[in-house]
């Protein structure tokens, strides 16, 4: 029985290790396409060349997972670059197309912050 066990230990071992091939390590592990390479642009304050990816993000994942964090983030780039009605209208869709996500709470922020005639932070 206890040979029966260390071999089913080591038979499982070895399978589970030749298995971390499929699972990418590192930066790439986390890597979106246009998206990853937005938020960069975003962090390093490129404001228009992250428009431009999170715009191509969403253009080819409407419905993604990250299209709805990527449009709020497309309208905070708008605003930082002083173009108010774009944010404002990215807001808008927002609020009203995802009313019940948080993004959609952040984006109604966002919007009274503008009405204030408040610079974005």
């Amino acid at each position: 029985m206890k040979k029966n066990t260390v071999l089913f230990c080591f038979i499982f071992c070895f399978g589970l290790s030749s298995c971390a091939r499929f699972f990418p390590k590192g930066p790439d592990r986390y890597y979106f396409g246009a998206y990853s390479e937005a938020e960069t642009a975003y962090n390093q304050e490129r404001y228009q060349e992250a428009i431009d990816k999170y715009s191509a993000y969403t253009a080819e994942n409407p419905e993604g997972n990250l299209a709805v964090i990527a449009k709020y983030y497309t309208a905070r780039s708008y605003a930082q670059l002083g173009q108010m009605d774009k944010a404002r209208e990215l807001y808008q869709e927002i609020v009203q197309k995802y009313p019940d996500l948080v993004w959609a709470k952040f984006s109604a922020s966002q919007l009274e912050e503008l009405k204030a005639g408040k610079k974005p932070a």
